[in-house]
């Protein structure tokens, strides 16, 4: 029976030294933040889905109540953070296209921080 040779790199070493496919995305395949259940903003605060999808209701709650708010567009690849004093004008757009029957093309999250912070993650779908 014949030996199996063995190779001087380790498995590592060997996927480092491959070339990315011509035309891939590296984040294709990556999972939206509502789908994965983690979301970490630009000031890397890791946040934790904590219930989701919400009705137009708590949606509305969070809205004026929640310490962050950010919109997910392009189903959670661009995060778009949103003041305090534009959410009234984002809620303006987002309630009539919250997870309905009719219409979905926006679904809210409540995820909150380690310490404790509300974030409403709103993501659009295309």
């Amino acid at each position: 029976m014949a030996k199996k040779r063995t190779s001087d790199k380790s498995f590592a070493e060997v996927m480092a030294s491959l070339e990315p496919e011509e035309g891939t995305d590296p984040a294709a395949g990556r999972l939206s933040p509502a789908s994965a259940g983690e979301l970490v903003d630009q000031q890397s605060r890791l946040w934790t889905k904590n219930r989701g999808p919400l009705d137009a209701r708590l949606t509305r709650r969070l809205v004026r109540g929640a310490d962050e708010m950010i919109i997910g567009e392009g189903a959670g690849e661009v995060l778009r953070p949103v003041p305090a004093d534009g959410r009234e004008e984002a809620w303006a757009l987002i309630k009539e296209g919250l997870d309905t029957p009719e219409s979905g093309r926006f679904r809210a999250f409540d995820f909150r921080s380690g310490d404790g912070r509300v974030l409403l993650y709103v993501e659009e779908f295309c």
